[in-house]
């Protein structure tokens, strides 16, 4: 039982290091929103988009883990073209 324990608290921890780095990211992810609608950029950016899979999943250490880290990053990513977008239509009003 102190094993499950233990393995939960690290969890916690991690989880709460993952919100704080995922904030950051969304933010980067509005200041970018904010450059593409000064440039007239789109949004999607398929090109980037696949170039930012490609070098995370070869970060992977153990690369049984590939498929949910593809997964995990297109969630990721569908997030930020969702605040970009949303940042997009509060902009155009």
């Amino acid at each position: 039982m102190d094993d499950l324990k233990i393995c939960r608290d690290k969890i916690d921890e991690i989880d709460a290091q993952l919100v704080a780095l995922f904030e950051e990211r969304m933010e980067l992810a509005l200041k970018i929103a904010d450059y593409k609608k000064t440039n007239n950029i789109p949004i999607l950016n398929e090109g980037r988009e696949k170039e930012v899979i490609e070098k995370n999943a070869n970060r992977l250490k153990n690369k049984n883990f590939k498929e949910s880290l593809v997964k995990f990053f297109e969630h990721m990513m569908n997030l930020s073209k969702e605040e970009q977008e949303k940042k997009f239509k509060k902009l155009l009003r």
